[in-house]
Protein backbone atom coordinates (compact mmCIF):
# COMPACT_ATOMS: atom_id res chain seq x y z
CA UNK A 1 0.00 0.00 0.00
CA UNK A 2 2.73 2.61 0.62
CA UNK A 3 4.66 1.83 -2.14
CA UNK A 4 1.61 2.11 -4.57
CA UNK A 5 1.08 5.77 -2.69
CA UNK A 6 5.10 6.02 -3.38
CA UNK A 7 4.85 5.82 -6.59
CA UNK A 8 1.33 7.45 -7.69
CA UNK A 9 0.53 10.33 -7.49
CA UNK A 10 -2.52 11.98 -5.57
CA UNK A 11 -4.89 14.31 -7.69
CA UNK A 12 -5.26 17.74 -6.71
CA UNK A 13 -7.03 20.16 -8.08
CA UNK A 14 -6.47 21.36 -11.72
CA UNK A 15 -8.76 24.18 -13.54
CA UNK A 16 -10.42 23.72 -16.94
CA UNK A 17 -8.13 23.57 -19.53
CA UNK A 18 -5.04 22.32 -17.92
CA UNK A 19 -6.08 19.20 -16.73
CA UNK A 20 -4.16 16.41 -17.12
CA UNK A 21 -4.39 12.47 -16.70
CA UNK A 22 -1.25 9.98 -16.60
CA UNK A 23 -1.31 6.74 -14.74
CA UNK A 24 -0.88 6.07 -11.27
CA UNK A 25 -2.97 9.53 -10.58
CA UNK A 26 -5.02 8.60 -7.53
CA UNK A 27 -8.28 10.21 -6.54
CA UNK A 28 -10.26 9.90 -3.26
CA UNK A 29 -12.89 7.83 -4.34
CA UNK A 30 -15.05 6.76 -7.73
CA UNK A 31 -17.59 9.82 -8.21
CA UNK A 32 -14.10 11.83 -8.57
CA UNK A 33 -12.05 10.15 -10.86
CA UNK A 34 -15.44 10.04 -12.98
CA UNK A 35 -16.10 13.97 -12.42
CA UNK A 36 -12.31 14.14 -13.17
CA UNK A 37 -12.40 11.85 -16.62
CA UNK A 38 -15.81 13.62 -17.60
CA UNK A 39 -14.01 17.41 -17.30
CA UNK A 40 -11.20 15.87 -18.96
CA UNK A 41 -13.12 14.57 -22.20
CA UNK A 42 -14.98 17.42 -22.32
CA UNK A 43 -11.84 20.06 -22.34
CA UNK A 44 -10.28 17.45 -24.95
CA UNK A 45 -13.29 17.46 -27.06
CA UNK A 46 -13.88 13.81 -27.68
CA UNK A 47 -16.92 11.32 -26.38
CA UNK A 48 -16.29 7.96 -24.24
CA UNK A 49 -17.21 4.50 -24.91
CA UNK A 50 -17.59 2.32 -21.65
CA UNK A 51 -16.39 -0.66 -21.94
CA UNK A 52 -16.50 -2.17 -18.70
CA UNK A 53 -17.49 -0.45 -15.44
CA UNK A 54 -18.68 -1.82 -12.20
CA UNK A 55 -17.06 -1.41 -7.99
CA UNK A 56 -14.09 -2.17 -8.60
CA UNK A 57 -12.75 -1.53 -12.37
CA UNK A 58 -13.63 0.78 -15.29
CA UNK A 59 -12.43 0.63 -18.81
CA UNK A 60 -13.32 3.25 -21.69
CA UNK A 61 -12.19 4.38 -24.95
CA UNK A 62 -12.75 6.81 -27.18
CA UNK A 63 -15.92 7.01 -28.78
CA UNK A 64 -14.80 6.56 -31.95
CA UNK A 65 -13.97 3.41 -33.61
CA UNK A 66 -10.64 4.18 -35.08
CA UNK A 67 -9.08 5.51 -32.23
CA UNK A 68 -7.02 3.68 -30.51
CA UNK A 69 -6.91 6.41 -26.54
CA UNK A 70 -7.87 3.71 -24.19
CA UNK A 71 -7.94 4.38 -19.94
CA UNK A 72 -8.41 2.15 -17.39
CA UNK A 73 -8.56 2.38 -13.76
CA UNK A 74 -9.40 0.29 -10.86
CA UNK A 75 -10.58 0.56 -6.98
CA UNK A 76 -7.03 0.56 -4.79
CA UNK A 77 -6.34 -1.88 -1.77
CA UNK A 78 -7.84 0.29 0.90
CA UNK A 79 -11.19 0.30 -0.69
CA UNK A 80 -11.88 3.39 -0.88
CA UNK A 81 -9.10 5.25 -3.80
CA UNK A 82 -9.13 5.15 -7.28
CA UNK A 83 -6.24 5.12 -9.64
CA UNK A 84 -5.66 4.90 -13.15
CA UNK A 85 -3.98 2.17 -13.78
CA UNK A 86 -3.38 2.65 -17.19
CA UNK A 87 -3.98 5.31 -20.02
CA UNK A 88 -2.67 4.66 -23.89
CA UNK A 89 -3.14 6.16 -27.25
CA UNK A 90 -4.00 9.54 -28.68
CA UNK A 91 -6.63 11.35 -30.49
CA UNK A 92 -4.80 11.66 -34.41
CA UNK A 93 -8.30 10.17 -36.12
CA UNK A 94 -11.30 12.02 -34.41
CA UNK A 95 -11.73 16.15 -34.34
CA UNK A 96 -13.40 17.30 -31.78
CA UNK A 97 -17.00 16.96 -30.67
CA UNK A 98 -18.68 20.23 -30.36
CA UNK A 99 -22.02 18.73 -29.20
CA UNK A 100 -20.22 15.77 -27.01
CA UNK A 101 -22.79 12.93 -25.22
CA UNK A 102 -20.38 13.27 -22.06
CA UNK A 103 -21.59 16.95 -21.01
CA UNK A 104 -24.22 16.61 -18.44
CA UNK A 105 -26.90 19.26 -16.62
CA UNK A 106 -25.15 18.26 -13.51
CA UNK A 107 -21.18 19.16 -15.09
CA UNK A 108 -22.75 22.95 -16.59
CA UNK A 109 -24.36 23.56 -13.21
CA UNK A 110 -21.11 23.16 -11.48
CA UNK A 111 -18.87 25.11 -13.85
CA UNK A 112 -21.67 28.03 -14.70
CA UNK A 113 -22.47 28.16 -11.29
CA UNK A 114 -20.47 31.76 -10.40
CA UNK A 115 -21.89 33.48 -13.63
CA UNK A 116 -25.79 32.06 -12.82
CA UNK A 117 -25.51 33.06 -9.34
CA UNK A 118 -23.90 37.33 -10.38
CA UNK A 119 -27.50 37.30 -12.29
CA UNK A 120 -30.18 34.56 -11.58
CA UNK A 121 -32.36 35.89 -14.28
CA UNK A 122 -29.40 35.62 -16.67
CA UNK A 123 -30.66 35.03 -20.02
CA UNK A 124 -30.48 31.13 -21.82
CA UNK A 125 -28.66 33.48 -24.98
CA UNK A 126 -25.57 34.53 -22.79
CA UNK A 127 -25.17 30.99 -21.35
CA UNK A 128 -25.53 29.50 -24.60
CA UNK A 129 -22.39 31.95 -25.71
CA UNK A 130 -20.51 31.28 -22.57
CA UNK A 131 -20.35 27.45 -23.13
CA UNK A 132 -19.58 28.18 -26.72
CA UNK A 133 -16.37 30.24 -26.12
CA UNK A 134 -15.34 28.83 -22.63
CA UNK A 135 -15.72 25.22 -23.30
CA UNK A 136 -16.41 25.01 -27.32
CA UNK A 137 -19.96 23.49 -26.68
CA UNK A 138 -22.78 23.34 -28.32
CA UNK A 139 -25.60 23.39 -25.48
CA UNK A 140 -29.51 23.28 -26.58
CA UNK A 141 -31.83 26.12 -25.33
CA UNK A 142 -33.65 23.37 -23.51
CA UNK A 143 -30.69 21.78 -21.45
CA UNK A 144 -29.52 25.52 -20.66
CA UNK A 145 -33.22 26.25 -19.01
CA UNK A 146 -32.54 23.01 -16.64
CA UNK A 147 -29.00 24.29 -16.04
CA UNK A 148 -30.17 27.29 -15.13
CA UNK A 149 -32.88 26.43 -13.61
CA UNK A 150 -30.66 23.53 -10.92
CA UNK A 151 -28.45 26.97 -10.56
CA UNK A 152 -31.17 28.86 -8.73
CA UNK A 153 -32.55 26.06 -7.09
CA UNK A 154 -29.23 25.55 -5.16
CA UNK A 155 -28.95 29.15 -4.72
CA UNK A 156 -32.02 29.84 -2.92
CA UNK A 157 -33.16 26.34 -2.81
CA UNK A 158 -36.05 24.26 -4.26
CA UNK A 159 -39.79 25.05 -5.05
CA UNK A 160 -41.18 22.39 -2.43
CA UNK A 161 -39.30 24.23 0.06
CA UNK A 162 -40.59 27.66 -0.30
CA UNK A 163 -44.17 26.39 -0.28
CA UNK A 164 -43.25 24.72 3.58
CA UNK A 165 -42.78 27.95 4.25
CA UNK A 166 -45.81 29.60 3.56
CA UNK A 167 -47.97 28.66 6.42
CA UNK A 168 -45.36 30.75 8.62
CA UNK A 169 -45.44 33.56 5.75
CA UNK A 170 -49.15 33.65 6.28
CA UNK A 171 -48.58 33.79 10.13
CA UNK A 172 -45.59 36.50 10.00
CA UNK A 173 -48.02 38.46 7.71
CA UNK A 174 -51.04 39.01 10.31
CA UNK A 175 -48.77 39.10 13.06
CA UNK A 176 -46.62 41.88 11.93
CA UNK A 177 -49.34 43.86 9.38
CA UNK A 178 -52.45 43.81 11.83
CA UNK A 179 -55.63 44.28 9.35
CA UNK A 180 -54.21 41.83 6.93
CA UNK A 181 -56.21 38.44 5.79
CA UNK A 182 -53.67 35.40 5.04
CA UNK A 183 -55.21 31.74 4.72
CA UNK A 184 -52.97 28.85 3.56
CA UNK A 185 -55.34 25.57 2.91
CA UNK A 186 -53.75 22.07 2.73
CA UNK A 187 -54.78 18.25 3.18
CA UNK A 188 -53.46 14.92 2.33
CA UNK A 189 -54.63 12.54 -0.40
CA UNK A 190 -55.30 9.06 0.07
CA UNK A 191 -51.96 7.38 0.70
CA UNK A 192 -50.02 10.49 1.47
CA UNK A 193 -48.10 10.76 4.15
CA UNK A 194 -47.43 14.20 3.92
CA UNK A 195 -49.86 17.72 3.20
CA UNK A 196 -49.65 18.69 0.10
CA UNK A 197 -50.62 22.02 -0.87
CA UNK A 198 -54.01 23.19 -1.91
CA UNK A 199 -54.60 26.59 -1.97
CA UNK A 200 -53.50 30.50 -0.82
CA UNK A 201 -55.42 33.69 -0.42
CA UNK A 202 -53.46 36.83 0.60
CA UNK A 203 -54.74 40.97 1.02
CA UNK A 204 -52.52 43.37 3.20
CA UNK A 205 -54.23 45.83 5.16
CA UNK A 206 -53.43 48.64 2.94
CA UNK A 207 -55.14 47.11 0.21
CA UNK A 208 -58.79 45.34 1.50
CA UNK A 209 -58.79 49.17 3.56
CA UNK A 210 -57.97 51.27 0.08
CA UNK A 211 -60.89 49.54 -1.53
CA UNK A 212 -63.20 50.29 0.80
CA UNK A 213 -62.70 53.33 1.51
CA UNK A 214 -61.82 54.48 -2.17
CA UNK A 215 -62.49 52.73 -4.95
CA UNK A 216 -65.24 51.88 -6.86
CA UNK A 217 -67.47 48.95 -5.73
CA UNK A 218 -66.93 46.99 -8.86
CA UNK A 219 -64.32 44.02 -8.67
CA UNK A 220 -62.30 42.68 -11.83
CA UNK A 221 -61.81 38.91 -11.06
CA UNK A 222 -59.73 36.48 -13.36
CA UNK A 223 -57.21 33.29 -13.63
CA UNK A 224 -53.72 33.32 -14.86
CA UNK A 225 -51.48 30.28 -15.45
CA UNK A 226 -48.45 30.14 -13.74
CA UNK A 227 -44.96 29.33 -15.31
CA UNK A 228 -43.36 28.24 -12.55
CA UNK A 229 -42.49 24.51 -11.48
CA UNK A 230 -45.43 23.75 -10.02
CA UNK A 231 -48.11 24.65 -12.59
CA UNK A 232 -51.29 26.46 -10.37
CA UNK A 233 -53.32 29.21 -11.07
CA UNK A 234 -53.30 32.30 -10.02
CA UNK A 235 -56.54 34.02 -9.15
CA UNK A 236 -56.66 37.85 -8.41
CA UNK A 237 -59.58 40.27 -7.60
CA UNK A 238 -58.73 44.11 -8.82
CA UNK A 239 -60.05 47.22 -8.27
CA UNK A 240 -60.72 50.38 -9.16
CA UNK A 241 -59.53 53.72 -7.46
CA UNK A 242 -60.97 57.41 -7.97
CA UNK A 243 -58.34 57.88 -10.79
CA UNK A 244 -59.53 54.95 -12.86
CA UNK A 245 -56.40 52.92 -12.38
CA UNK A 246 -56.17 49.67 -11.27
CA UNK A 247 -56.13 48.88 -7.54
CA UNK A 248 -55.22 44.87 -6.60
CA UNK A 249 -57.45 44.15 -3.91
CA UNK A 250 -56.21 40.25 -3.17
CA UNK A 251 -54.47 37.38 -4.97
CA UNK A 252 -54.83 33.70 -4.28
CA UNK A 253 -53.03 30.62 -5.79
CA UNK A 254 -55.23 27.21 -6.15
CA UNK A 255 -54.15 24.05 -8.25
CA UNK A 256 -56.79 24.37 -10.42
CA UNK A 257 -59.37 26.44 -11.56
CA UNK A 258 -62.69 24.83 -10.86
CA UNK A 259 -66.19 25.54 -9.24
CA UNK A 260 -64.82 24.44 -5.96
CA UNK A 261 -61.27 26.71 -6.00
CA UNK A 262 -62.83 29.47 -7.10
CA UNK A 263 -66.08 29.12 -4.32
CA UNK A 264 -63.01 28.98 -1.69
CA UNK A 265 -61.49 32.16 -3.15
CA UNK A 266 -65.21 34.25 -2.92
CA UNK A 267 -66.04 32.99 0.63
CA UNK A 268 -61.94 34.42 1.76
CA UNK A 269 -62.92 38.04 -0.18
CA UNK A 270 -66.22 37.63 2.08
CA UNK A 271 -64.45 36.84 5.18
CA UNK A 272 -62.15 39.31 4.48
CA UNK A 273 -64.46 42.15 3.91
CA UNK A 274 -66.42 40.83 7.05
CA UNK A 275 -63.02 41.24 8.98
CA UNK A 276 -63.04 45.19 8.47
CA UNK A 277 -66.58 45.00 9.33
CA UNK A 278 -68.39 45.53 5.77
CA UNK A 279 -71.28 43.12 5.23
CA UNK A 280 -72.09 44.57 1.72
CA UNK A 281 -73.13 41.58 -0.74
CA UNK A 282 -74.05 43.58 -3.64
CA UNK A 283 -70.81 44.69 -5.05
CA UNK A 284 -70.33 44.44 -9.20
CA UNK A 285 -67.98 41.42 -10.56
CA UNK A 286 -67.09 41.60 -13.94
CA UNK A 287 -64.93 38.71 -15.37
CA UNK A 288 -65.16 36.61 -18.43
CA UNK A 289 -67.13 33.21 -18.54
CA UNK A 290 -64.65 31.14 -16.45
CA UNK A 291 -65.63 27.88 -14.99
CA UNK A 292 -67.72 27.92 -11.29
CA UNK A 293 -67.27 31.78 -11.61
CA UNK A 294 -71.06 32.64 -11.90
CA UNK A 295 -72.05 29.83 -9.22
CA UNK A 296 -69.44 30.46 -6.65
CA UNK A 297 -70.18 34.60 -7.00
CA UNK A 298 -73.61 33.86 -6.69
CA UNK A 299 -73.30 31.44 -3.19
CA UNK A 300 -71.03 33.75 -1.64
CA UNK A 301 -73.06 37.23 -2.83
CA UNK A 302 -76.40 36.24 -3.46
CA UNK A 303 -77.56 40.09 -4.75
CA UNK A 304 -74.02 40.47 -6.43
CA UNK A 305 -74.69 42.46 -10.42
CA UNK A 306 -72.78 40.21 -12.81
CA UNK A 307 -70.96 41.63 -15.99
CA UNK A 308 -69.25 39.92 -18.18
CA UNK A 309 -66.05 41.07 -20.52
CA UNK A 310 -67.34 41.72 -23.85
CA UNK A 311 -64.28 40.29 -25.52
CA UNK A 312 -65.00 37.18 -24.48
CA UNK A 313 -68.98 37.55 -25.31
CA UNK A 314 -67.40 38.30 -28.81
CA UNK A 315 -65.39 35.49 -28.92
CA UNK A 316 -67.19 33.28 -28.03
CA UNK A 317 -69.63 34.21 -30.73
CA UNK A 318 -66.90 33.93 -32.93
CA UNK A 319 -66.38 30.43 -31.63
CA UNK A 320 -69.88 29.99 -32.45
CA UNK A 321 -69.90 30.84 -35.94
CA UNK A 322 -70.91 34.57 -35.53
CA UNK A 323 -68.44 36.57 -37.40
CA UNK A 324 -67.43 38.76 -39.98
CA UNK A 325 -66.32 42.74 -40.20
CA UNK A 326 -70.34 43.77 -40.22
CA UNK A 327 -70.93 41.65 -36.99
CA UNK A 328 -67.80 42.47 -35.48
CA UNK A 329 -69.06 46.66 -35.81
CA UNK A 330 -72.58 45.82 -34.80
CA UNK A 331 -71.74 43.79 -31.79
CA UNK A 332 -69.33 46.30 -30.14
CA UNK A 333 -71.57 49.50 -31.04
CA UNK A 334 -74.04 47.51 -28.78
CA UNK A 335 -71.62 46.86 -26.47
CA UNK A 336 -70.74 50.37 -25.73
CA UNK A 337 -73.87 52.04 -26.12
CA UNK A 338 -75.18 54.36 -23.64
CA UNK A 339 -78.49 54.62 -23.80
CA UNK A 340 -81.09 51.45 -24.63
CA UNK A 341 -82.26 53.17 -28.21
CA UNK A 342 -78.62 52.77 -29.77
CA UNK A 343 -78.39 49.23 -28.03
CA UNK A 344 -81.93 48.37 -29.87
CA UNK A 345 -81.08 49.96 -32.76
CA UNK A 346 -77.40 47.62 -32.98
CA UNK A 347 -79.50 44.92 -32.10
CA UNK A 348 -82.13 45.58 -34.91
CA UNK A 349 -79.06 44.85 -37.32
CA UNK A 350 -77.59 42.16 -35.41
CA UNK A 351 -80.89 40.32 -35.80
CA UNK A 352 -81.25 41.29 -39.53
CA UNK A 353 -77.17 40.18 -40.42
CA UNK A 354 -77.47 36.73 -38.40
CA UNK A 355 -80.91 35.96 -36.55
CA UNK A 356 -78.94 33.01 -34.50
CA UNK A 357 -76.47 35.22 -33.08
CA UNK A 358 -78.71 37.92 -31.82
CA UNK A 359 -80.55 34.91 -30.17
CA UNK A 360 -77.16 34.16 -28.59
CA UNK A 361 -76.71 37.28 -27.20
CA UNK A 362 -80.64 36.97 -25.19
CA UNK A 363 -79.21 34.09 -23.48
CA UNK A 364 -76.07 36.19 -22.45
CA UNK A 365 -77.44 36.36 -18.37
CA UNK A 366 -75.16 39.02 -17.37
CA UNK A 367 -74.78 42.62 -17.95
CA UNK A 368 -72.93 43.53 -21.17
CA UNK A 369 -73.84 46.80 -22.76
CA UNK A 370 -73.14 49.80 -20.83
CA UNK A 371 -76.59 50.86 -20.80
CA UNK A 372 -77.39 48.28 -18.53
CA UNK A 373 -74.88 49.43 -15.95
CA UNK A 374 -75.58 51.00 -13.05
CA UNK A 375 -75.02 55.00 -12.42
CA UNK A 376 -73.91 54.53 -8.84
CA UNK A 377 -71.15 51.98 -9.65
CA UNK A 378 -69.40 55.23 -11.42
CA UNK A 379 -67.45 52.53 -13.98
CA UNK A 380 -68.67 51.83 -17.63
CA UNK A 381 -65.64 49.08 -17.92
CA UNK A 382 -66.86 46.62 -20.39
CA UNK A 383 -64.16 44.35 -20.70
CA UNK A 384 -61.64 42.99 -17.83
CA UNK A 385 -58.43 44.95 -19.42
CA UNK A 386 -57.81 46.05 -16.37
CA UNK A 387 -57.29 43.28 -14.36
CA UNK A 388 -55.45 41.41 -17.46
CA UNK A 389 -53.09 44.25 -17.18
CA UNK A 390 -52.16 43.17 -13.72
CA UNK A 391 -51.57 39.69 -15.15
CA UNK A 392 -49.15 40.66 -17.50
CA UNK A 393 -47.40 42.79 -15.16
CA UNK A 394 -46.86 39.07 -13.07
CA UNK A 395 -45.82 37.50 -15.84
CA UNK A 396 -41.81 38.20 -15.00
Amino acid sequence: MDKAYKNGKIWTHQPYGSIKLEPWLIFPDKSTFLDVLRSFCIQEGFGLSVERADSKRYTAVCAIETCDWRIHASKMFDSVSWAIKGISGCHKTCGRLEENPVVTSEWLCKNMMSLIEANTEIPVETLRRYAQETFQLRVKKRLLYKVRSMAVEKIHGGWAEAYELLPRYAEMIKQTNPGSYALISWGATSGDVNPKFRACFFSFAAQVKGFLRGCRPIIGIDGAHLSGFYKEILLTAVGIDGNNEIFVLAYGIVDTESCDSWTHFMRCLRQMFEQEGCNKDDWTFISDRMKGVDLAVRDTFPRATRRVCCQHLYMNCKNNGFSGSAFFKLFWIAANAHNEYVYGKALEKITAHDPNAAAYLDTCQEQWSRHMFDPAICCDHNTTNFVESFNACTKP
